[in-house]
């Protein structure tokens, strides 16, 4: 295994999934090709922490730009009390999300991999949402 493919799956390991029903690899095949060609490259390759944020934070822009597409087409198909609720789901999603990676990413206790880690986990925690949200039936 090469350094930047074990820097890959640290970062994909770092979230426990599936969750709502998605594989591992129903999530690994939703980053984009940039995502993976960024960690597979300069510092994000050679284990920079900087580097690997640097990927991350990309990435999940791209995926939240992703999350928001699909939440605005849902929402374009629903009524005005749907709208209401899936508002609501999506509000407590956000705090439940953020307050989930960071415990279990170790955000209370610093350190680099705990950036890392509780980057990853906004990284599939948007991409599990997004899938949620493409199934989404009210």
């Amino acid at each position: 295994m090469t350094v930047s493919s074990s820097i890959m799956m640290m970062v994909m390991a770092a979230t426990a999934v599936p969750v709502h029903g998605q594989s591992r690899a129903e999530v690994d095949k939703r980053y984009t090709p940039a995502f993976e060609r960024c960690i597979s490259s300069g510092d994000a390759a050679k284990g920079v922490t900087a580097g690997i944020m640097d990927c991350t934070g990309a990435e999940n822009m791209r995926q939240d730009a992703k999350l928001n597409q699909t939440y605005r087409a849902v929402m374009g198909r629903l009524n005005p009390a749907q709208k209401t609720a899936l508002r609501a789901l999506q509000r407590d999603w956000i705090v439940q999300r953020d307050a989930g990676c960071r415990d279990d990413s170790g955000a209370e206790d610093g350190g680099s991999a705990a950036a890392i880690n509780y980057s990853s986990c906004i990284l599939d925690q948007t991409i599990l949402r997004t899938i949620w949200l493409e199934r989404y039936r009210p």
